[in-house]
């Protein structure tokens, strides 16, 4: 008898020795995805503190130790997220504001950092857009408390002219406010404490302005930039204009080849789009404003793409 129950007694023990060995070998966690962040050589990669945990009336982000963005390709667990750019805008209006959706990586940090790294560091899609803060400028932290999210950076476009720094300030802005729209106001932080500015009052909250003033009239939302799509092309425009009117031309090299007009809104923004049927090749779209004073146009926008 005694045999049969060490037996027992050693088959038990090799059950739980199994279990265990079992339980401690089980899956890996998952490693945080990781963003690539395009930008100019000098440019380093995004480095700073361990997150913060969030507190019941405040959430804090940061970034994650050597976070990255990537430009253009999916990744996993990538998210579509809007990112503002500026143009400079020739005539009387000076920079304004454009948006591209962009495929990011999200940063441990949350979608607010995520989409405002972006606009730092990464590059627009479109050629014709820029950003007007600093290289290499890199996000310390966000914090969200009662609508208001303080950014704090690493730098600030302190040198720029009051038109300049304005529409930087926008640009911010407007992606903050775009990627949480319960969010109505930005604190900028530079290290800490409020930047320093000759020309605007960085101590409380700054909110969106008039978008008349502030943002592009006429947006390209497709094509896209560097497109290859069939034919007819679908053409969506967000804008605004002297009732609603605004013109579209395509031009192939130095050649219009077609033109037409969508109608938006006068006094406000909205969508509108319009079917093209084009010959293989690759063109350009412009999109233009009618002032309602005279024949002249301003371009506004401008994509390149490709029919098969």
């Amino acid at each position: 008898m005694a045999p049969i129950i060490a037996a027992v007694a050693v088959l038990v023990i090799g059950l739980i020795a199994y279990l265990v060995i079992k339980v401690a070998g089980g899956s890996p966690p998952t490693a945080s995805p990781t963003v690539t962040v395009t930008a100019p050589a000098s440019t380093p990669a995004l480095t700073t503190g361990p997150s913060t945990p969030s507190s019941p009336a405040t959430s804090t982000t940061s970034a994650s130790p050597t976070s990255t963005v990537s430009p253009t390709s999916p990744v996993p667990g990538a998210v579509t997220l809007p990112v503002y750019y500026v143009d400079e805008v020739s005539g009387l209006f000076g920079p304004r504001l454009y948006r591209e959706f962009r495929q990011l990586a999200p940063l441990a940090a949350g979608k607010v950092a995520t989409a405002v790294q972006a606009m730092l560091t990464l590059p627009p899609n479109d050629p014709d857009y820029s950003t007007l803060w600093p290289a290499a400028t890199l996000v310390n932290s966000v914090t969200v408390a009662g609508g208001v999210a303080t950014v704090d950076l690493n730098n600030y476009p302190s040198t720029l002219g009051s038109g300049y720094e304005s529409a930087a300030v926008s640009q911010l802005v407007y992606t903050v406010t775009a990627v949480d729209p319960s969010i109505t106001g930005v604190k900028i932080r530079l290290n800490g404490a409020v930047p320093t500015s000759g020309h605007l009052d960085l101590t409380g909250a700054q909110k969106r302005g008039n978008p008349l003033n502030q943002l592009a009239n006429v947006w390209i939302l497709g094509p896209t930039q560097g497109l290859s799509t069939g034919s007819p092309v679908i053409v969506k425009i967000y804008g605004t204009g002297f009732e609603g009117n605004v013109p579209l031309k395509v031009f192939q090299g130095a050649t219009e080849v077609t033109s037409t007009h969508v109608t938006t809104m006068m006094g406000g923004f909205a969508e509108a789009q319009v079917s093209i049927t084009l010959s293989p090749g690759t063109y350009e779209l412009r999109a233009y404003n009618d002032n309602g004073m005279d024949a002249s146009l301003q371009v506004w926008d401008t994509k390149t793409f490709t029919v098969n």
